[in-house]
């Protein structure tokens, strides 16, 4: 573990997010540990994309605090103030959370190598931003793309535009920009979805490659993925945690009253039933 890291990555504090008066989500309290892999499972519209993308800062929450790899945020407008992140800490945090999102938010006009370079953006001494918008890539970070594709068999498609490959070697690309940011926290929203069994593997070793310094959250639906990344679970449905369990005693019996529970949704107004 790096020294230099808070030991608890993530703190969440009555996290609530919202959106046309009903509640998606509501986490009372979690605590993560730097280094724990967590699978995030549960049934479509549970709330794992959501919480995955609160924590990133890309869903404003409508009430509690997150603190995440030591930096605290908080729902807009919400007092104290110290829960609000200036533009300059919201960069330095993003630049150590990598995200694989289902939008994957690669650039379209550029080559999965260029896009895979610019995981190094945030890495301090790595790139002045400068070089970025010329293209002007140290060859030492060319040469790091090049291998972080070529272990997911994307070497021949090194050069060939984001926009012109598939829904899979975009997602691989996308994994392969995680070895170049070397993040400390990674959150991962069904990173193998678009992928076959083989691709499925190769993905999952770097997934495990590039979180071997870091902590990692998972969206997954495969039992088999669940034991491959995770040691811990958390089961979601209707937006509310229902178990948070180590991997080992997840049962098949587990998932499947998980997948059948239909918790009742909390009222916006007066909280958790």
């Amino acid at each position: 573990m790096n020294s230099r890291l808070p030991h608890v990555a993530i703190d969440i504090h009555d996290l609530r997010v919202e959106a046309g008066g009903r509640c998606l989500l509501h986490v009372p309290a979690l605590t993560v540990h730097h280094g724990e892999r967590l699978a995030l499972v549960g049934p479509n519209g549970a709330g794992k994309s959501t919480l995955l993308k609160a924590l990133g800062g890309l869903l404003p929450m409508t009430r509690g605090r997150v603190t995440v790899l030591g930096r605290t945020f908080g729902a807009p407008g919400q007092r104290p103030s110290s829960s609000v992140l200036s533009a300059h800490e919201w960069r330095r945090l993003r630049a150590e959370v990598g995200q694989v999102m289902q939008g994957l938010h690669l650039v379209p006009r550029l080559s999965a190598a260029d896009n895979v370079v610019l995981g190094a953006l945030g890495r301090a001494g790595a790139m002045p931003r400068w070089r970025s918008w010329l293209r002007l890539y140290p060859p030492a970070l060319r040469h790091e793309a090049e291998a972080a594709l070529a272990d997911l068999g994307l070497s021949e498609r090194q050069h060939t535009r984001a926009d012109q490959l598939s829904g899979g070697e975009r997602q691989k690309v996308s994994l392969a920009r995680l070895r170049l940011q070397r993040p400390h926290l990674i959150l991962a929203d069904e990173p193998t979805a678009a992928l076959d069994p083989n691709a499925t593997q190769q993905a999952c070793a770097a997934l495990l490659t590039v979180a071997q310094q870091a902590t990692l959250l998972t969206v997954v639906h495969q039992p088999a993925l669940m034991h491959q990344l995770a040691d811990r679970v958390l089961g979601l449905a209707s937006g509310q945690i229902v178990f948070d369990l180590p991997v080992a005693q997840v049962s098949p019996a587990t998932l499947e009253r998980l997948y059948a529970t239909q918790v009742p949704p909390t009222d916006p107004t007066h909280g958790t039933p």
